[in-house]
């Protein structure tokens, strides 16, 4: 059923979708105080969805996370009112493949390889803002559980903001049987097998966006050491794609630290 055009509570202007996912689709809208927001719709059999989402964002306050500002209905839709995240989903901003990756080959004057610095710094800016983000979240007890380039909004210069919290929940929730929670091509072995998830679950995610980064693609399912550039952040890359994940970082301030010195980067 088309929506655009829809008034939602009196305030906020359906406009067009914006994109849909496995379980929702989210719609630009523009409110009556001249803003843009998202609008998250549902369907009916996944209200639960709806509401833990709610639960978990509404009182999130960080400028990298989308806030969740209403629940709502909307034709029989349950929905929430978002703010909006310009820019677009990270796989989609990183062209450049892989954006870690210098060229040296390019030469060190020219335009091209002026471009790649240009695309690290910015990707570099991403991570460390979308560990921001999950050390703002793992700080309140909560794991995002769903960490992957369509739940990271990136505009030009590399700045990000990380949204979806429809799959995240307390750390360490325990479920009455095994519940495999997340996108299977981003998710932790612990999670592949069920476990309840923490922070270096989300790490671990981290830790398949900075291997993209570095090699243009995902790790074998069982390699996560395959391969060893000489860029020193191939040494935090292997940390956070431990499969033991006693062994792996939990900290994200920590690993975001490790990263800027690494990157040797000033980044804020």
């Amino acid at each position: 059923m088309p929506l655009a055009g829809t008034l939602v509570d009196g305030q906020y202007h359906l406009v067009r979708p914006l994109g849909r996912g496995a379980s929702s689709v989210v719609y630009f809208a523009v409110g009556r105080d001249g803003l843009a927001y998202a609008v998250k719709l549902f369907p009916p059999e996944l209200r639960s969805h709806a509401e833990r989402e709610y639960r978990n964002g509404a009182g999130l306050q960080h400028p990298r996370l989308a806030r969740v500002l209403k629940a709502t209905v909307v034709q029989n839709h349950p929905s929430l009112v978002l703010d909006f995240a310009r820019g677009q989903v990270m796989f989609s901003r990183y062209v450049h493949r892989p954006s870690l990756r210098l060229h040296p080959e390019l030469g060190h004057r020219g335009f091209e390889s002026v471009q790649a610095a240009n695309e690290r710094r910015a990707y570099l800016l991403t991570l460390a803002h979308l560990l921001d983000a999950l050390a703002h979240l793992h700080g309140v007890g909560i794991v995002h559980r769903d960490v992957k380039p369509e739940n990271v909004i990136v505009d030009g210069n590399g700045s990000a903001r990380l949204v979806d919290f429809d799959l995240s929940g307390p750390v360490g929730e325990r479920f009455e049987s095994p519940v495999r929670i997340g996108t299977a091509a981003f998710m932790s072995p612990e999670a592949l097998r069920g476990e309840p998830l923490g922070p270096e679950s989300d790490l671990y995610g981290v830790g398949l966006l900075l291997h993209w980064g570095l090699y243009g693609d995902l790790p074998a399912d069982d390699l996560p050491h395959g391969r060893l550039s000489d860029d020193p952040l191939d040494r935090l890359r292997i940390a956070l794609l431990n499969h033991d994940r006693d062994a792996r970082p939990a900290n994200a301030q920590q690993v975001r630290q490790a990263l800027l010195q690494l990157a040797a980067l000033p980044l804020a």
